[in-house]
C-alpha cells in the first residue's frame, strides 16, 4: 500500500460555485460545508450533486410554447450501436451480466416542430415477430416530467439497456418498436448491431427504458485522451442492505503512474443500480453525478484516493434479491467505457 500523500487543496470559492452550478446550472444543488474537507480517515465525503451531462451545455433547442407532442409520422428511429459496461477485473470482451446499453435516436424528419415528454413503451422484434422479453422503465419522476423539444430536423434520444441472459431462438437483425407518449403512435427503430446478451440460463431477458433526452452536440474534447485514462477504480462496501435502505460504499481511485493526476475540472460519474432475482431484473435506475473534488485537486504519483459514495436499494426489492451497483467515471474527453469502472454486489435482507 503506498503511503498517503493527499494533495489537499483549499479551493477558491469560485470553484465551489462552479462545481455547484456548472454547465448544469438549471439544477443547482446546495453543497454542505462538510463536502469541502477530507474526513478524518482521509476519505473524500460524498456530495449529492446530480448533473445532466459532463459536456459543456450549448443553447438548448427550443420550440414555441404549446407545441404539440410528436407523432410517429413525423419521426424516424434507429439504434446504431451497443456498448457494454465492464469490470476492470474482467478479462476479454465478456459483457458484464450480459447487459448491452444503447440509445435510440429519434429524428424529426418533418417540417413541423414537436415535443416528447417522459418515457416510451419499447418492444423488441425479429423478422416481424415480437421477441418475448420483460420490460421496465428506469426513468424517475423528474425525467417523466421533462418536456424535450424536437424542432424540425433535430433529434431526441431514448436510452435502452438490454439485460441477459437472452436465450430466445431468434436471429438478428432486430427492431425496436417505440410507442410514443401522448398517444403519438409507434416508431420503428432498426437495431443496426447484431449483438445480443449471452444465454446463461432460463431467466427472462429485460429491456429497461429511460426517458427522452436532448442529444449532446459533439464536443471537440471528445477526441482528446482523458487525463484520467491511467487511473484505476475499485469499489468496496457492505455485503447486505435492506429494501429502500441506503448503501454507503467506497470508490478507490489509484494512480499507478510516476506523475500526479489532476482531478480538475471535477469529472462526473455514472451510478447504475440494478436489482434482480434469479437472473430477472426487477428494478433499474441510473444517475449521473459530479464527483466531489473540492477538498482535493489531484492524486499523487503511485498513490490512491478514497471517495465515499451513496446509493439506495430499490424500495420494492425483496429479501434474497441481488442489487448490483455499477460505478463509472465520465469525462468530456475520450475515455473507453471499460476504463474506471467498479462494481459492488449486495444481497437484500429483511
Amino acid at each position: 500500500m503506498p503511503s498517503r500523500r493527499w494533495a489537499v487543496t483549499v479551493l477558491a470559492s469560485a470553484l465551489a460555485a462552479g462545481c455547484a452550478q456548472s454547465a448544469e446550472s438549471e439544477r443547482p444543488v446546495p453543497i454542505p460545508s462538510e463536502a469541502f474537507s477530507l474526513r478524518a480517515d482521509g476519505a473524500v465525503p460524498w456530495a449529492d450533486e446530480p448533473i445532466e451531462s459532463v459536456h459543456p451545455q450549448p443553447a438548448a433547442p427550443t420550440v414555441a410554447p404549446g407545441t404539440a407532442p410528436c407523432e410517429a409520422a413525423q419521426l424516424t428511429g434507429s439504434l446504431d450501436r451497443w456498448w457494454q459496461p465492464r469490470s476492470t477485473e474482467q478479462a476479454g470482451d465478456a459483457p458484464l451480466g450480459g447487459q448491452l446499453i444503447g440509445e435510440v435516436v429519434v429524428r424529426n424528419t418533418s417540417a413541423t416542430d414537436c415535443t416528447l415528454q417522459g418515457s416510451a413503451a419499447v418492444r423488441l422484434f425479429s423478422k416481424g415477430a415480437e421477441v418475448p422479453v420483460g420490460r421496465l422503465s428506469s426513468a424517475g419522476e423528474e425525467a417523466h416530467r421533462r418536456v424535450v423539444p424536437v424542432p424540425a430536423g433535430s433529434s431526441a434520444l431514448l436510452r435502452v439497456a438490454w439485460s441477459g441472459p437472452f436465450c430466445a431462438a431468434v436471429d438478428p437483425p432486430f427492431e425496436l418498436r417505440v410507442r410514443l407518449p401522448a398517444e403519438g403512435g409507434e416508431v420503428l427503430a432498426p437495431v443496426r448491431p447484431r449483438e445480443h446478451p449471452a444465454c446463461s440460463g432460463n431467466a427472462e431477458s429485460i429491456l429497461s427504458v429511460g426517458a427522452f433526452t436532448t442529444p449532446t452536440p459533439t464536443d471537440p474534447q471528445a477526441a482528446v485522451r482523458s487525463p484520467l485514462w491511467d487511473l484505476r477504480a475499485a469499489v468496496s462496501g457492505p455485503a447486505t442492505a435492506r429494501p429502500g435502505g441506503r448503501i454507503n460504499y467506497t470508490v478507490t481511485l489509484t494512480n499507478p503512474t510516476a506523475e500526479a493526476v489532476s482531478l480538475l475540472p471535477c469529472p462526473g460519474y455514472l451510478q447504475e443500480v440494478r436489482a434482480s432475482a434469479n437472473g430477472v431484473v426487477t428494478a433499474s435506475t441510473s444517475q449521473l453525478y459530479r464527483l466531489n473534488c473540492r477538498p482535493v485537486s489531484e492524486i499523487a504519483a503511485h498513490d490512491e484516493l478514497r471517495f465515499d459514495m451513496v446509493a439506495e436499494v430499490p424500495a420494492k426489492a425483496a429479501a434474497g434479491e441481488t442489487v448490483q451497483i455499477t460505478w463509472s467515471v465520465q469525462t468530456p474527453q475520450n475515455l473507453p467505457s471499460e476504463h474506471l469502472v467498479g462494481i459492488l454486489t449486495v444481497t437484500v435482507t429483511t
